[in-house]
């Protein structure tokens, strides 16, 4: 593996004179961090006040709970979650909250991230200002140059302070970042694992039929000589039903530095069965069907073939950054937006409303709920709207349709690692093999989704002997409903037996804690080398292949956000941010230490049952992070380390 550990040092075989220079992007860096910090403590503020996350625990009676714990109506564009807005009668709290958090953190987001929207005299004033402070205070613009060779230089030298879990190093430092082996390996352990996926026949005839009409005999070889079951998809040829519009319709956005677009790549990889992953295609936007679509095959069907020519391979490198961008919005916006925050979301609103704190359902669920209201509350008022959608290729209410199609479209029970691993392709009995060692995403959650379940079965089956007392349960039958029904998640499982319970309170868990650190805690890492995971291209996909055939590295660096200051900075900064590594007092493994410290010194009899268990769930976790470094380890020699996983390094709740 390449010899990226993790740890404090800086790497001296990535930067030779073993220097990291910090605070490159001076004073913009600061008061974008200060905003996001601004933005964060006003929420916090704001609901501490509510005592909706009070800072020190108060007790609500649970008939009050209704009135504080009210679901949104709609008609903001965002999925259901936490009515902030209180009623009519409650204006004072209202003014305080829009003092506090709306009027400040817009102004502030205008400020420093002046925009179209933002117009004359002083709007130009403002620009002028904000970019000539940045090219002031920044040693080296890194979105600065001619040539990808130079965004390379710059990568080295303007560096932030490693602050996450890889120490501020990011993609751009390797030598070979644009090859088929990191592109690849981007789909089992990148910022979205979650979505490879079993190519369909569908898929594979479609494919087939591009290349007979392209009269590439060695592809159609391929292609039929495969095992099925080695050949996979990402899969993002809906996204123009997603945004509500037809087939063929460009995805385009009007933005300050020029036209952004978007495209519903589709890329086809090949695993082998000694666990290397490799492209054979990639659909740079689907547009309802191949012919009316560009498709690539890649020079290199195999990985044994000499890697000489990829670095000038430009029509290659161009159709792989498509599959980036079409992953960038998928990952940002559905995956860790949607299947993380705003799900949570309505497990956390629908089990104030619903469960008794001393349920052991809330006590089960409480501490994985810390910081994600308020944060949540945050970023649908100015980090989504004003920076996630403003920098992607679809505009004006497509953003919101994505996200409402990324909603609708959730599978609660589908989304069980074990449900979901076997869907996409991924067998739980097969992962120890040689075909999926680099798998360690999938490795790592199939073991942490065991131990999770083990440790809520374990704690249930203190209050529930049979399935009878759950299936009475009032409490649990109002909060399934209710989640059905209010949360609008008609596949949250109706539950009626104690298994049915165990697993829907360990999807909760996952969701929050280990899922959310899986696509969330290695932005920085795969993202703030903008060029390599763009939010958007820069200039419209070609239509016809020999177009695409002719490119040359003028026409790769057109499509990326070159020369583009206030694209770049946005695009660097937020995983920057979103990639804080987790402190210790939040980590999962904390977590089970934090119980089995509350319970050791009880004499009770289920007081003692549940230090016993909290002490097996601590001392699994730990066994875990052996489990994991080996996961890594198994890895083919060359491949990133996996290590966000890491218990002490997964988040117990979503906190940023």
């Amino acid at each position: 593996m390449v010899p990226i550990t993790g740890s404090a040092q800086v790497d001296h075989t990535l930067y030779p004179d073993g220097q990291v220079e910090e605070g490159t992007y001076g004073g913009t860096q600061l008061a974008l961090t200060e905003m996001f910090e601004r933005i964060g403590r006003s929420y916090q503020s704001f609901f501490d006040v509510l005592a909706i996350e009070p800072t020190i625990p108060q007790a609500i009676p649970f008939h009050e709970k209704g009135n504080m714990y009210r679901f949104s109506n709609g008609d903001d564009g965002f999925p259901p979650h936490l009515d902030v807005i209180p009623k009519k009668e409650q204006v004072s709290q209202y003014t305080l909250f829009s003092a506090l958090a709306l009027v400040q953190t817009k102004l502030l987001v205008q400020k420093i991230i002046p925009s179209k929207s933002i117009t004359g005299r002083f709007a130009d004033d403002l620009k002028a200002r904000a970019i000539n402070a940045e090219r002031d205070a920044i040693a080296g613009a890194p979105y600065r140059g001619n040539t990808i060779a130079d965004i390379e230089k710059l990568n080295r030298s303007d560096r932030k302070t490693g602050t996450d879990v890889m120490r501020g190093l990011n993609i751009g430092d390797l030598p070979d970042w644009y090859s088929d082996a990191r592109f690849a390996q981007q789909q089992f352990t990148g910022t979205n694992p979650t979505t490879i996926t079993l190519a369909s026949s569908d898929w594979l005839s479609k494919f087939k039929s591009a290349a007979e009409k392209q009269s590439k005999t060695d592809v159609l070889e391929l292609l039929s000589s495969a095992d099925p079951k080695s050949m996979y998809v990402q899969d993002c040829s809906y996204f123009r039903d997603a945004v509500k519009v037809g087939p063929t319709e460009i995805l385009r956005s009007d933005g300050d530095e020029g036209d952004r677009f978007c495209c519903a790549a589709v890329s086809l990889f090949q695993l082998h069965e000694d666990g290397k992953f490799h492209p054979v295609a990639v659909v740079i936007d689907y547009k309802g069907s191949m012919d009316a679509s560009v498709t690539i095959f890649n020079k290199r069907l195999i990985p044994s073939v000499p890697t000489d020519s990829e670095a000038t391979d430009w029509a290659w490198r161009y159709a792989k950054t498509c599959a980036q961008v079409s992953d960038w919005i998928r990952h940002e916006v559905a995956i860790h937006l949607v299947h993380t925050h705003m799900i949570e979301e309505v497990v956390i609103v629908s089990t104030h409303r619903c469960i008794p704190e001393t349920h052991p359902v809330f006590r089960l669920l409480s501490p994985h709920s810390l910081r994600t209201l308020s944060l949540n509350a945050g970023a649908r008022e100015t980090l989504v709207p004003a920076i996630i959608f403003d920098l992607i290729g679809i505009e004006g209410q497509q953003p919101f349709d994505f996200v409402q199609h990324a909603f609708k479209t959730f599978n609660f029970v589908g989304g069980y690692i074990p449900n979901d691993l076997s869907r996409r392709g991924f067998p739980l009995e097969e992962l120890d093999t040689p075909k999926f060692k680099n798998y360690a995403y999938a490795r790592n959650m199939a073991q942490m989704w065991l131990l999770l379940r083990t440790f809520v079965a374990s704690m249930l089956a203190l209050a529930y002997e049979t399935d009878k007392q759950v299936a009475e349960d009032k409490p649990i039958e109002a909060w399934y409903k209710e989640i059905q029904t209010m949360g609008q998640i008609p596949t949250f499982p109706r539950i009626r037996t104690l298994d049915d319970l165990t697993d829907a309170v360990t999807m909760c868990i996952h969701i929050a804690s280990p899922q959310h650190t899986a696509v969330n805690y290695l932005q920085n890492f795969y993202q703030a080398f903008v060029i390599a995971k763009p939010a958007a291209l820069c200039s419209a996909p070609p239509t016809k292949l020999s177009v695409l055939e002719a490119f040359t590295e003028k026409d790769l660096v057109a499509a990326l956000p070159i020369n583009r200051p206030r694209e770049w900075l946005l695009s660097a900064q937020v995983p920057w941010l979103l990639s804080y590594r987790v402190a210790d007092e939040n980590n999962l493994i904390n977590y089970a230490r934090s119980v089995w410290t509350l319970y050791k010194k009880k004499t009770g009899h289920e007081e003692q049952q549940v230090k016993a268990i909290s002490n097996i769930f601590y001392n699994d976790l730990r066994n875990l992070i052996i489990k994991f470094n080996q996961h890594s380890r198994d890895m083919d020699e060359g491949t990133i380390p996996y290590t966000v996983m890491d218990p002490s390094s997964t988040a117990v709740s979503i906190l940023i």
